[in-house]
């Protein structure tokens, strides 16, 4: 779809985003012990693609209907949360100092959705004006003095993604007691039997915390681009 109504320039904005979140996650992988981080699920699916590209895909059909500028900011949005949340979630890992949550402040396991480090949240705001300047690059004259506000809605508009993403997975996100391991997980089941819910809500996992924080930076994008178009 981005590829269709957005053309070539679209298509390597999404590329982007899919390009550097593999390489940084192979160079964190290949640092660290993975066997000590939480995972947050298995190989990517349709739900994880769509929780981090639907929005994207919606956008580039908006702007196809005549949404113009309106479109291509939501559609900047929505790429450059998801790049936020993936750059910080790859990059914290290989922070020295162990992740906090975002609610409490206390130390919290690697890959835990919800913990946050300094690493990470630089590397958050670093992904998000990487996607911005690669949309400022592509979609907006150089000439007009609104695109250099609408390039910073669209990195504003990550950061607050990730934010949004790490705060819901502190707080809503299902989180399952494991017996066996003696620790918090995100998985709700393990190797078929159904783990106690300890906190959050059971049908809230991280696909739907991505969509939901992917949503909150479209409607962030949207809403602050409207004051300059």
């Amino acid at each position: 779809m981005v590829l269709y109504f957005l053309n070539f320039g679209g298509w390597v904005i999404l590329l982007l985003f899919f390009l550097t979140s593999n390489v940084l996650g192979r160079l964190s992988r290949s640092q660290v012990d993975t066997s000590a981080i939480q995972k947050k699920g298995g190989p990517r699916d349709w739900a994880q693609v769509g929780a981090n590209g639907v929005l994207a895909g919606g956008a580039a059909l908006f702007y196809a209907l005549g949404g113009g500028t309106l479109a291509l900011v939501m559609f900047g949005a929505s790429v450059a949360a998801a790049t936020s949340d993936t750059w910080a979630s790859e990059a914290g890992v290989l922070s020295r100092t162990p992740p906090v949550s975002i609610t409490t402040f206390r130390v919290v396991p690697r890959g835990m959705s919800g913990g946050i480090t300094w690493l990470g949240t630089m590397s958050s705001i670093v992904g998000s004006l990487v996607i911005a300047l690669a949309w400022y690059a592509t979609f907006v004259p150089y000439n007009d003095r609104r695109s250099l506000f609408l390039a910073s809605i669209v990195a504003l508009s990550g950061v607050v993604g990730a934010f949004v993403d790490s705060l819901l997975g502190a707080t809503l996100q299902g989180h399952y007691w494991d017996p066996d391991k003696k620790q918090i997980t995100e998985h709700s089941a393990i190797d078929g039997k159904k783990l106690e819910l300890c906190r959050g809500v059971r049908w809230i996992d991280n696909d739907v915390v991505n969509f939901l924080s992917n949503a909150i930076a479209v409607m962030v994008g949207g809403g602050l681009s409207l004051l300059f178009l």
